[in-house]
């Protein structure tokens, strides 16, 4: 169901509110897709970044040390004394001490492996085994060895391949000779390949150690300065070499026996992926790259709230900025909303207050309106001269009909009140006539002054009225010429209140009832009684005349009749014809309604003692002017 607003403010406010609303979550929403998609981006790039660096340095830590053992294998100088010195038969007592010249070539062939470790700084040892197992040391021992060659970690696959290096982890208790430095369990990084001579026959194998500390230390000041940054490093037979079991704490190396890093890795390699800690159930963001290099991977964990720490202030800014840009939207609607309906809510209080009065008195209202606020928008003003140009046609149109009315109704009273001068001259000459065959000339002549005092009161213009004086006036010489006629047999008496006698009446409204009561309310044995009495009820500020007659009364058909012609009355559009005969109580109270309206009153009654009771009244100042 449509929800209908009750006020046009009401649904400009909503409407407006809405679209500006949508507008903004769309532009606030595109908006922050944009910009966490792009800090989203920066990170994966950031933590890629950062595990290409980690790949780059630890490429370039064993390319050195692969560099040093390529300058051992194709070195002329280590060939010579190698062969000839370093590996003579296995049946020979040659020894340092007993050959000078074996000691010198010795420590000649140490001397330049250590030059050659001093000046680049790549390992920290350089051992070569021939196939005896006799080594020669240079670095943190230097001196000559006897080992079993097959009992070394990276023996077989060294052999096996040949010529290429072999990279492995060795623990330093492991290593045939003391290193002179750190604890015994100290981790080495070991690059092995074998050792061939200029026929390409193996002759025995090169081993260069770093000490893993050195080479990963890098990799620990990443870690040291970043606590939710964590890195892994696995061989390609996913063995950890980082962290070293020396320096990884409890919970990395949990976590890493736990979880198989590289096995459970089902996305591609430089691309960020979220993954859920088994320990503390945390999100961490996870980026993982092989080197081509060493065939190691690099496994770069960060915490995602840290990572996208930006993000997440970015996300509470965000909402904190929407909501306060959509109270400014709401603040700015209802702006809007009452700036755009103030115009109206003047001009329609303008409307209320423009009534009958100013209509009649032709007041422009809406011109003072237009003058008081000035400078609206654009299409109130056109709705404002609309208005006023209505409202001067509505004044004229109004006064034009009032004018109307009013000709229309003057006619009326006019036309009615010429009905009622034929009607007064038939029934005198009548009179008269009655009164010529009884032989009475005597009040013939005064029943002829009475009659032209009366004539001149009916030919008096009556439009406006005339003061019930003057009608009761007219009222008393029409019974004193029924008097000359019907002599002692008519009594009849007046009982007006003198302030009623000011009242403004239309013209010949009493005296027809008394006409109609001498015709029919007289039929009975004289003497013929007639009380006229007034009330005025000031509070209501209406006026009632009672005309009482002691005759035999109306016939209830009759009495019906006229009623039924009162009620009736309330829908007339048109004043109804009338004729002559009979029509004196119809002509009062059509006279009645044109002067007084609503407040027309009319009633007949038939009284119990006998007679009739007729009782006219109205306001005391008339409705239409």
């Amino acid at each position: 169901m449509r929800y209908r607003f009750g006020t046009l403010q009401q649904s400009l406010f909503a409407y407006y509110s809405a679209v500006f609303i949508i507008f903004s979550l769309i532009v606030a929403g595109l908006l922050y897709v944009f910009l966490a998609s792009d800090i989203r981006q920066r990170s994966e790039e950031q933590q890629r970044q950062l595990g290409v660096s980690i790949v780059g340095n630890l490429d370039q830590e064993v390319v050195k040390m692969n560099n040093f053992s390529m300058n051992i294998v194709y070195s002329n100088l280590v060939k010579e004394h190698f062969s000839h010195y370093l590996a003579p038969a296995e049946d020979s007592e040659q020894t340092m001490t007993s050959d000078p010249a074996l000691y010198k070539d010795t420590t000649t062939l140490i001397d330049v492996i250590l030059a050659i470790i001093s000046s680049s700084n790549t390992a920290k040892q350089a051992n070569i085994y021939d196939v005896n197992g006799k080594m020669l040391g240079a670095g943190a021992f230097n001196g000559q060895l006897s080992v079993d060659l097959t009992q070394r970690p990276w023996y077989k696959e060294t052999w096996e391949r040949s010529g290429w290096r072999v990279i492995q982890l060795l623990e330093g208790g492991a290593l045939p000779m003391p290193t002179g430095e750190g604890k015994s369990d100290q981790p080495y990084i070991s690059l092995t390949r074998v050792y061939k001579d200029g026929n390409y026959v193996s002759q025995g194998v090169v081993e260069i150690l770093q000490d893993a500390g050195t080479l990963f230390q890098h990799l620990n000041e990443l870690q040291t300065n970043n606590d939710d940054l964590r890195i892994y490093v696995v061989d390609e037979q996913n063995t950890r070499l980082f962290p070293l079991s020396s320096d990884a704490d409890a919970s990395q190396v949990g976590h890493f026996d736990d979880v198989d890093l590289i096995q459970n890795l089902s996305f591609p390699p430089d691309t960020m992926q979220e993954i859920t800690d088994p320990l503390s159930q945390s999100k961490q963001m996870m980026t993982y790259m092989t080197s081509q290099e060493t065939g190691w991977t690099v496994i770069v964990m960060q915490s995602k709230q840290s990572l996208f720490a930006s993000l997440n202030r970015m996300a509470v800014m965000f909402i904190g900025a929407t909501l306060a840009t959509l109270m400014l939207i709401l603040v700015l609607s209802y702006l809007i909303s009452k700036r755009v309906t103030l115009p109206l809510h003047r001009l329609q209080r303008i409307i209320q207050k423009t009534g009958e009065n100013d209509l009649i008195s032709g007041q422009d209202s809406a011109h003072l309106f237009k003058l008081e606020h000035p400078g609206s928008i654009r299409e109130m003003d056109e709705l404002n001269d609309t208005f006023i140009r209505l409202n001067q046609q509505l004044v004229q149109s109004f006064q034009d009909r009032l004018a109307m009315k009013s000709q229309e109704t003057e006619a009326r009273l006019l036309a009615l009140q010429s009905q009622m001068n034929p009607h007064f001259l038939y029934n005198n000459i009548t009179n008269i006539s009655i009164m010529a065959e009884e032989g009475m000339n005597e009040q013939i002549v005064a029943f002829c002054g009475h009659i032209a005092s009366m004539l001149r009161y009916i030919s008096t213009p009556g439009k406006n009225g005339v003061p019930l004086s003057q009608e009761l006036d007219y009222c008393e010489r029409y019974l004193e010429c029924m008097k000359i006629r019907f002599e002692d047999d008519l009594h009849y008496e007046f009982h007006i209140p003198e302030e009623m006698k000011y009242i403004q009446v239309p013209m010949l409204m009493v005296q027809p009832l008394l006409e109609n009561a001498m015709k029919y309310g007289l039929g009975d044995t004289p003497p013929w009684k007639l009380n006229i009495t007034g009330d005025m009820d000031a509070v209501q500020q209406t006026w009632q005349i009672h005309v009482e007659d002691n005759g035999p009364g109306m016939e209830p058909e009759a009495l019906a009749k006229i009623m039924h012609y009162i009620e009736q009355s309330q829908e007339w559009e048109r004043m109804p014809d009338l004729e002559i005969n009979g029509m004196g109580l119809k002509n009062i109270w059509v006279r009645l309604k044109l002067w007084y309206g609503t407040a027309a009153h009319m009633q007949i009654t038939n009284k119990p003692s006998g007679g009739v009771q007729i009782t006219i009244g109205g306001s005391i100042r008339k409705e239409h002017d």
